[in-house]
């Protein structure tokens, strides 16, 4: 296989797509219509066309249309079904038109005056609003809502069929967002800012690819390359080969591709998986490739005193260097294709880019797969228009006690419906079971074959049986029976949780505290310090006061025996550094669920559930903030406050039920994001917070 571009595409690509050598793609660069013009993937713009006042373009997998005057756009679905999904009010209209610029099968492109904004829809129904000039766009879901997920600023909304992303360029800005309101978010974006509406699925499922190809994942700490008779004995077992080693398969794999045991080894691989009839990928990562930038001194290439994996490039600046490497190795090596080890996931540009331009590398018909458990940001978000340039989806690493959420495979592992690339589980940990074998297949998701189950046969035999054996097109009806099922309860389930969010953002409806605690006198709780710190807790002027270094844990904490339905804590930042372990209060269920509500030194305020972490702007860092959280039977709700009596919303989030049963303990303080007793490998400078009130309802 070779690179399948022709000159203008070529071309195209000596753009300095991210704006400049070491600088990240943003929202802005992306906007021109001489930026990634061509279609890649069957995904095609089919019309572009204005008149009698509206606007309408179709892509293969969704229709705009906008009315002029009124600045509406409705988003319709056109795989799998044909509905509206959602809708987006521009200001109050455009007074001064709209003109097509371009109409390509790849892109089209259309400028509206009156407020100045400009469009670009690509073909795989990402349509991306660039404001000129300040204007409000409010959005409006269209469907019930199955599964919801965010990062800042980007949304993603589900249903069993479909749904759509919004993704900002102003990743801090507040939104409003509300997934389950009547308006779904409402963005104010300053002048220059983009705004992205995805419309999803952007193309087909590939059923017959998805029963025909299985991969054979080998991974090892000794050896990268392994013997021809090893090779052949995985063709029973797949037809394609995912060479993952990455230590041992490259001389330095953090700075370059070169291989370990030289050119000649990698052909005698590539010659003895072709002669078998496999293709093959080899392992490459944009977010651990470090040559060119501040993570160069982290490179290591032996697991010698192995300390572990060092940090990721997170926004997509290394992305030049990355892709002329990648290049080098599919034409020199060629292999059939690349699996990639993490990607940009706090900058949704750079993933997006990096999705096409890797795609355009490995050719059309090349092998693409992304590894990819943290998706968009650290938690369930994620870009469908980016993962559809991509064959293989390997998400669900180390996240074991989510494999019994379906929700979880079907809506994030599978892909099906969203972005319709082929969604595997990385079940690298615990073995396989036939339960969560069938639970994969009926959220429509797939398995690779890891070579170290090879070595049992018990194993292998159930595999054959609860999986191998039904990758046959009665799947497909059995899927598509599943999805229908649970698609009818969804509009209910959504109108009551309709009804918790206004409930919820009306006035709180409590009736008394179970526990109120002013910091008057020292309370009779555990005290849990860090060694690093000495006398950290004191009370001073009716307060809680925490003296200690920035990045280590002083706090208090006291057990709890029943069931909760809110908190609200009084706090001020102080001069204390901390960051993941500023000043914050956590509570913990006796399920092992938790929710902590904390202060950061970067003026920001801090959400962890289980330890993942949401960013919110709005603090003061000189004086009180609090911060107030609500919970219903599905539903919570995060609040701010800087007087204590009027509340904006940061956060509202379906939390299934897990917040129902009784409370086990309350800690107060420094306490981390994960709640355990841990300090940072960096301390950090010596600093002073204070909680002045922590009320348990």
């Amino acid at each position: 296989m070779g690179l399948k571009r022709s000159g203008c595409w070529a071309l195209c690509f000596l753009w300095a797509v991210a704006g400049g050598y070491g600088e990240a793609p943003t929202f802005q660069s992306l906007m021109s219509p001489m930026v990634l013009p061509a279609p890649q993937r069957g995904m095609v713009v089919e019309d572009a066309r204005e008149g009698d006042g509206r606007l309408g373009i179709t892509t293969t997998g969704a229709e705009m249309t906008l009315d002029i005057a009124s600045g509406k756009a409705v988003f319709r679905q056109r795989i799998g079904v044909l509905r509206p999904v959602v809708s987006a009010r521009l200001g109050e209209g455009f007074s001064g038109g709209a003109v097509v610029t371009h109409r390509a099968p790849g892109v089209a492109f259309v400028r509206f005056s009156g407020p100045r904004v400009d469009l670009r829809v690509n073909g795989d129904s990402l349509f991306m609003f660039h404001a000129r000039e300040a204007v409000r766009i409010e959005v409006a879901r269209a469907i019930p809502v199955g599964f919801e997920a965010s990062y800042g600023s980007n949304h993603l909304l589900l249903d069993e069929f479909g749904g759509f992303g919004l993704y900002c360029s102003e990743q801090a800005l507040e939104d409003r967002y509300a997934p389950y309101g009547d308006t779904t978010a409402v963005y104010d974006p300053p002048a220059d800012a983009v705004l992205w509406v995805g419309v999803c699925p952007p193309k087909a499922y590939d059923w017959e690819r998805s029963f025909r190809d299985n991969v054979v994942w080998h991974w090892s700490r000794e050896i990268g390359y392994p013997p021809d008779e090893t090779l052949a004995s995985w063709a029973q077992w797949g037809n394609m080969a995912l060479l993952q080693s990455e230590v041992m398969l490259w001389k330095d794999w953090n700075l370059a591709f070169e291989p370990r045991l030289g050119p000649g080894e990698f052909a005698r691989v590539r010659e003895t998986l072709h002669a078998n009839n496999m293709r093959f990928m080899v392992y490459t990562s944009p977010a651990y490739f470090f040559q060119g930038t501040a993570l160069e001194n982290r490179a290591f290439n032996s697991f010698e005193n192995f300390q572990g994996w060092p940090p990721v490039n997170e926004n997509g600046e290394n992305m030049e260097d990355f892709l002329a490497a990648i290049s080098g190795v599919m034409t020199t090596l060629r292999p059939d294709g690349l699996y990639f080890d993490g990607q940009y996931y706090k900058n949704p540009a750079a993933l997006y880019a990096l999705a096409r331009r890797s795609r355009a590398i490995v050719g059309e018909d090349g092998l693409l797969e992304w590894h990819s458990t943290f998706a968009l940001g650290t938690d369930l978000c994620f870009l469908p228009q980016a993962d559809a340039y991509v064959d293989f989806i390997l998400r669900g690493e180390g996240e074991d006690g989510r494999y019994g959420d379906f929700n979880y495979l079907s809506y994030f592992v599978s892909c099906y419906n969203t972005s319709n690339s082929i969604g595997v589980l990385c079940n690298n940990g615990p073995l396989p079971t036939p339960p969560l074998v069938r639970r994969v297949l009926e959220a429509n998701g797939r398995l690779h074959t890891l070579v170290r189950w090879l070595k049992d046969p018990g194993l292998m035999s159930m595999l054959d049986t609860e999986y191998r054996r039904k990758l046959v097109p009665g799947l497909r009806d059995a899927v598509e029976m599943t999805s229908a099922l649970r698609q009818e309860g969804l509009a209910a389930r959504t109108a009551r949780l309709l009804e918790e969010d206004r409930a919820l953002h009306a006035p709180p409806a409590w009736t008394r505290a179970v526990m109120t605690e002013a910091f008057t006198t020292m309370p009779a709780w555990e005290a849990v310090i860090s060694p690093r710190n000495a006398r950290a807790l004191d009370i001073d002027g009716g307060g809680l006061r925490i003296q200690a270094r920035a990045h280590t844990y002083a706090y208090l904490k006291e057990p709890l025996a029943q069931p909760v339905s809110g908190i609200v804590v009084k706090l001020r930042q102080g001069t204390d550094g901390g960051m993941s372990w500023g000043p914050a209060v956590l509570l913990r269920w006796a399920n092992g669920r938790s929710l902590r509500l904390g202060l950061r030194s970067d003026g920001k305020i801090q959400v962890n559930r289980d330890g993942r972490e949401r960013l919110f702007a709005g603090q003061d860092l000189a004086g009180w903030n609090w911060l107030r959280a609500r919970w219903l039977d599905e539903l919570c709700v995060i609040e701010h406050s800087l007087d204590g009596a009027d509340y904006r919303c940061l956060l509202t989030y379906r939390h299934g039920g897990d917040y129902a049963g009784p409370a086990s303990e309350l800690l107060v303080g420094k306490v981390p994001y994960n709640g355990k007793p841990e300090d940072h490998s960096e301390p950090g400078k010596k600093g002073t917070c204070e909680i002045a009130e922590v009320v348990v309802y």
